[in-house]
């Protein structure tokens, strides 16, 4: 699949190339394996609780996508921590928020909806006593994320009503931790 946006035709709505989207829409509906994302991410650790995470390359429809990221992570000094970057917590509740803003902007776009803004306020509560490795503490997962979406734009209350419905069942991130993704892990242990 040939991707070369261009924001140069007629009809752009929330930045986004109509002309453009909808030649992957159609692209896709002949071929739904073009919709297909790997993502990849190299994690190490960088003494105390930090880490650097290293976006490299990820695929997309079968076709190599060449990505240059890096993400740096630590947690507070309430938990070890160096408190010099966000911790991963936060970069998830980041992430669940950045997936839904990009769906729900692009499905507006689809749908010919120009938004104003799309504002999300995101919490989740841990129990971070299995870190501390306290007997009887099965988990430190997440009890619970709530998230409030606010939204302007030029539709009607129902029709941002309906995206909103439509962009929770269908983000990734969203749909991966509310039905449990199943992990695949591995250990492999190294030579010092």
């Amino acid at each position: 699949m040939d991707i070369s946006p261009s924001l140069n035709d007629e009809q752009v709505v929330n930045g986004i190339s109509l002309q453009f989207a909808n030649m992957i829409r159609d692209e896709v509906k002949l071929a739904p394996e073009l919709a297909e994302g790997h993502w990849r991410v190299d994690s190490q650790w960088t003494g105390q609780t930090g880490s650097v995470s290293e976006i490299s390359n990820s695929q997309i429809g079968g076709d190599d996508i060449s990505r240059s990221f890096s993400i740096e992570m630590d947690q507070p000094h309430e938990l070890c921590g160096g408190n010099s970057f966000a911790s991963p917590q936060e970069h998830l509740l980041a992430a669940l928020s950045g997936c839904f803003i990009a769906n729900y902007s692009a499905v507006c776009a689809l749908r010919c909806i120009s938004l104003n803004s799309i504002k999300i306020h995101m919490s989740g509560t841990t129990d971070m006593r299995g870190l501390f490795d306290i007997s009887g503490v099965e988990s430190s997962h997440f009890k619970d994320i709530k998230f409030v979406v606010s939204v302007a734009g030029n539709a009607s209350p129902e029709e941002l009503q309906s995206v909103y419905e439509h962009v929770v069942k269908i983000s990734p991130n969203l749909g991966g931790l509310g039905s449990a993704t199943a992990f695949k892990t591995e250990l492999n242990i190294v030579e010092k």
